[in-house]
């Protein structure tokens, strides 16, 4: 198991009631290359999270994070600029 952390800008944090339907999107249009996400907040600044996930298969998840529909599903759920991404290595 990977796990992955996007840090990314954000024009909005989606809300807790919100995850399930994020969740269940991401999935539609990732398959099974990552798991579940968890949105972390940075308390300093309300425009900015961190994206943590299991990355199941990590070719798999670049080619789709930068095809139109994974950009198109970024911008859906408030990502304005991904700044940067980690991920262990596998």
């Amino acid at each position: 198991m990977t796990i992955g952390v996007s840090i990314c800008r954000v024009s909005r944090v989606p809300a807790a009631a919100e995850m399930a339907e994020l969740n269940a999107e991401h999935h539609a249009v990732y398959g099974g290359t990552v798991g579940e996400l968890k949105i972390l907040r940075d308390p300093k600044d309300p425009n900015q999270t961190a994206a943590v996930f299991q990355i199941n298969d990590l070719d798999g998840f670049l080619a789709v994070a930068r095809s139109p529909e994974g950009d198109a599903l970024m911008r859906k759920w408030g990502v304005v600029e991904p700044l940067s991404f980690f991920h262990e290595d596998p």
